[in-house]
């Protein structure tokens, strides 16, 4: 599986969660690390900084096993961490769910958000399903290689794709 697979995964579920940005942390020991990052700053990237389990919102839903939720990370006492990322980009909020392999948390899906939001059920739920499928696809390529995130690259729109046909034809 490679990360150009996996990231087209990522895009699709930032876009589903009607997201700014996503972000796929690995596992390693007691950090998270970045692995896939979709349309997401890297000032902010850079300001959240390692990413240790049980904080910030990955590290939360690493640590609980179960989906977390920063409405506002300006505020949010549990963000302080990773507060320098919101304040260098236009990131305000975000959730995450665990990547779980069995019993094991592996991972940490986010959807990342420019304004204060709250997902619903079921953008956690869809999520959830993601997960397991990063999870599923993980499997065969663990351990992964975090030495360097790979940033995955916005697919262009229908009418930026409809203008270079046009000019490659003139």
């Amino acid at each position: 599986m490679t990360p150009e697979y996996l990231g087209n995964m990522l895009r699709v579920a930032c876009e589903m969660a009607n997201a700014q940005g996503a972000t796929l942390f690995v596992v390693d020991g007691a950090v998270l690390r970045p692995y896939l990052i979709y349309n997401l700053p890297v000032e902010y990237i850079q300001g959240i900084g390692e990413v240790r389990i049980g904080t910030q919102c990955c590290g939360r839903a690493v640590e609980q096993k179960r989906p977390w939720i920063v409405a506002d990370m300006l505020n949010d006492p549990l963000f302080a961490e990773g507060r320098a990322g919101a304040l260098a980009s236009p990131i305000r909020a975000g959730f995450s769910v665990p990547v779980m392999d069995g019993d094991v948390a592996i991972a940490a899906l986010g959807c990342h958000f420019t304004t204060s939001h709250s997902p619903s059920a079921v953008d956690i739920e869809r999520n959830e399903v993601f997960a397991r499928l990063f999870a599923i696809s993980l499997r065969a390529h663990w351990p992964v290689s975090t030495d360097q995130p790979y940033f995955v690259r916005p697919v262009a729109s229908v009418s930026q794709m409809e203008t270079a046909v046009q000019d490659s034809a003139a």
